[in-house]
């Protein structure tokens, strides 16, 4: 779902909407994921970094907002951290950021200085999203 809501593409789904799991129809269903996807810049996102194990996409977004989505190659292992400062976007942080980790679960991280230790941390063949949005007062 974080890669769809940064490409700015419509939803196909082959199979029978009235019996997913409640699991499932939570995620096709979440708020965030919907409005990053359907953002009305319209632009769509795209890898800005390969960072390792890691692959780092990025989507401009309305309002000075940017949707930010790390994907995790590995397959095997416990949960990997990227530091956001190795994100490209996050040069925009010249001051601070307002943080808000949308994927794999809803968390205000705050504001974040330009030169945080804040890191995200991702599963293994998992995805983390998260919006950043300059504050330069």
């Amino acid at each position: 779902m974080a890669l769809w809501a940064l490409m700015a593409a419509p939803l196909l789904m082959s199979n029978d909407l009235r019996s997913l799991c409640p699991r499932s129809k939570a995620l096709l269903q979440n708020r965030r994921v919907i409005d990053i996807n359907q953002d009305p810049l319209g632009r769509q996102g795209y890898r800005t970094a390969i960072l390792g194990s890691f692959e780092v996409w990025e989507r401009s977004l309305s309002n000075n907002f940017t949707a930010v989505a790390v994907r995790n190659k590995q397959e095997l292992g416990g949960p990997q951290k990227l530091p956001v400062v190795k994100v490209p976007g996050w040069r925009a942080c010249e001051f601070q950021c307002n943080v808000t980790q949308i994927l794999p679960q809803y968390k205000e991280l705050g504001l974040q200085k330009h030169q945080t230790n804040l890191a995200v941390a991702v599963n293994p063949s998992g995805v983390a999203l998260f919006t950043i949005r300059p504050i330069l007062d």
